[in-house]
C-alpha cells in the first residue's frame, strides 16, 4: 500500500508540475506567414501569423514593400522571390522569410 502512495505521489506532482510548466512566453515577439498564389496572374495573398507584434514592414524581393498586415501583392513576372516580414514591437524587431515562387503569370 505505501508503494502504491508513493507512486501516486510522483504520478501528482508531475502532472501538476506539467500542468504549471510555462510552454511559451505568451509575449514573445514571433514573425511568421503562410502564402497563396490567388487565380488572378502574379497575385499572391499574404496571411500574417505573427505573435504579439505592433507594426509590420514587409519586402516582396521586387522592389516593393507594405507595412499592411496581410498584404495582397501583385507580382509582375514569374520568378523566385524570397519573401521577408519584419515584425516589430516597442524596441524589438524580428524576421521570417519564406521562398515563394509564382508562376501563373501567362
Amino acid at each position: 500500500m505505501r508503494r502504491f502512495s508513493i507512486l501516486f505521489f510522483l504520478f501528482t506532482v508531475l502532472l501538476v508540475w506539467t500542468g504549471c510548466k510555462k510552454d511559451d512566453d505568451t509575449n514573445e515577439l514571433k514573425a511568421e506567414f503562410a502564402w497563396e498564389l490567388t487565380g488572378n496572374p502574379g497575385e499572391v495573398q499574404f496571411t500574417n501569423m505573427s505573435a504579439n507584434a505592433q507594426s509590420y514592414e514587409w519586402n516582396f524581393d521586387d522592389g516593393k514593400q507594405s507595412t499592411q498586415e496581410s498584404p495582397l501583392h501583385v507580382y509582375e513576372q514569374n520568378d523566385t522571390y524570397i519573401v521577408t516580414l519584419k515584425a516589430l514591437a516597442t524596441g524589438q524587431s524580428i524576421a521570417f522569410s519564406d521562398t515563394l515562387v509564382v508562376n501563373n503569370i501567362p
